[in-house]
C-alpha cells in the first residue's frame, strides 16, 4: 500500500521589527518560527519550543525550521 504524498503550504514573510529585518516561517496559517541576522549569521528560532539554531544564511535557516516543524509533527 503507498502513501498518497500531502501538500504543504509554506509561506515566508519579510517584516521589520525593532529596525531588524526578520523572515517570519508560516506552515499553513501557523507561525512556526522566525529568522534574523546575528551579527555575521543567521539566528533561526522555532516559536513552539523556543529552539534556536545559528546558521550561515536565510535559507539554511529556513531548513532548519522545517526539518525541526517535521521531526516534531
Amino acid at each position: 500500500m503507498s502513501k498518497k504524498d500531502k501538500t504543504i503550504e509554506v509561506t515566508v514573510n519579510d517584516i521589520e521589527r525593532n529596525n531588524q529585518p526578520i523572515q517570519q516561517v508560516f506552515i499553513g496559517k501557523q507561525l512556526i518560527g522566525e529568522i534574523l541576522p546575528d551579527q555575521e549569521k543567521f539566528k533561526a528560532t522555532m516559536l513552539t519550543n523556543q529552539a534556536q539554531f545559528f546558521v550561515h544564511s536565510q535559507e539554511e535557516g529556513l531548513a532548519m525550521i522545517l526539518q525541526e516543524y517535521h521531526l516534531h509533527k
